[in-house]
């Protein structure tokens, strides 16, 4: 009798513990940690995302404090200015988000060898080992993506015309327009929701179909529909029995994760209000050379606020991986074979020779 969701989480758990723990390995647990950046593994515990929102709403200015007006920092430049910056930073994001889906879909199977193996060797090694399948992934996940933003297109795009026309002609958009985007934003989180639980089954299971049995993309997914169709009530019950586990961890990591970004975020931000002050006294304006510089710093505090946080959720990064597997080796004898490998006989011993008995004294 196969093991259910609930079943596997103690040696989920357990498995973790010994990844990270005995010994602890500070190599190691960096390693992870940017494999979880790279995968976006945060995500799965809603540690990452939680976090940001309540770092936003801890960085709201106090306007009861005369430091600096944010309307300030539109005057004086020049819109022609301010239209290259969005239109780079558009570019800029589609650029990074191509990238992310490249190095995510080869990290992915780095990561799931890592926590299957309780051990992360060198980044090179992995990227060379898993290059060809990841690449296998990286085509399915960038068609995925396209796909969800044609048909958020489809859903949204025929809303937001008539509104931004209402608006571009100084009108407020009547009530029968605003009630024409409930029909369709349930279509729109029903649509989310199954693209979320795809994204799941993939790096779950059929990631390891890929990497154990040597399988394409459109392979593994025949594969695993196979295995859900014997038994679609216990994968139902993982994937709710995830979103619990998420939840739980989003709330316990989010805390730690605030509490991290606040260590960095305070000397930061000291610094910053006096830069800013020291700025206006001297009399320095906005200008692209200003502008980049602050486009840098953001930059680098944001990449050092993600390596924070990442570092505290590298057992997020490694729980839920675990997790997975345990649930999908009850199902896939190869990995159950990997999970739980048969300890070798020892070898015998040679056997003594039969004892005999002193010889008797003469006489």
């Amino acid at each position: 009798m196969a093991k259910s969701a609930v079943d596997v989480i103690s040696s989920a758990f357990e498995h973790t513990k010994q990844q990270l723990t005995q010994p602890f390995r500070f190599g190691q647990w960096t390693r992870l940690a940017v494999l979880a950046l790279a995968t976006g593994e945060l995500s799965s515990g809603g540690g990452c995302s939680n976090s940001w929102g309540r770092l936003g709403s801890l960085a709201k200015p106090n306007h009861s404090q005369n430091f600096v007006d944010p309307t300030d920092l539109l005057r004086g430049i020049n819109p022609a200015l301010i239209g290259s910056l969005v239109l780079l930073a558009v570019v800029s994001g589609l650029i990074l988000m191509l990238i992310w889906i490249y190095v995510s879909s080869i990290s992915r199977f780095i990561l799931f060898e890592s926590v299957l193996r309780k051990h992360c060797d060198s980044f090179g090694a992995g990227w060379n080992r898993w290059h060809s399948r990841g690449m296998s992934y990286f085509w399915w996940q960038l068609g995925l993506a396209i796909l969800g933003l044609g048909v958020m297109a489809v859903l949204l795009v025929p809303l937001l015309l008539p509104l931004l026309a209402a608006m571009r002609a100084h009108q407020q958009p009547g009530p029968g327009l605003l009630l024409a985007f409930l029909p369709m934003l349930l279509i729109f989180g029903i649509f989310s929701l199954v693209m979320l639980c795809i994204a799941v089954l993939a790096k779950d299971f059929v990631v390891p179909l890929m990497a154990l049995e040597g399988l394409g993309v459109l392979e593994g997914w025949r594969r695993l529909l196979d295995m859900m169709k014997a038994e679609k009530g216990s994968y139902a019950g993982y994937l709710g029995m995830k979103v619990v586990l998420a939840i739980g961890a989003g709330v316990l990591f989010t805390i730690l994760s605030t509490i991290a970004a606040m260590i960095v975020i305070l000397p930061v931000g000291i610094v910053a209000v006096v830069l800013v002050i020291a700025a206006k006294g001297a009399g320095l304006a906005w200008n692209p050379v200003t502008i980049t510089a602050a486009i840098v710093t953001g930059t680098i505090v944001i990449v050092l606020l993600l390596c924070v946080i990442a570092f505290v959720n590298v057992p997020v990064a490694v729980f839920f991986p675990a997790y997975a597997m345990y649930f999908f080796a009850e199902r896939f004898p190869a990995l159950h074979a990997r999970l739980y490998p048969v300890p070798q006989p020892l070898p015998h011993a040679p056997e003594a020779p039969p004892f005999s008995p002193p010889p008797e004294p003469i006489g």
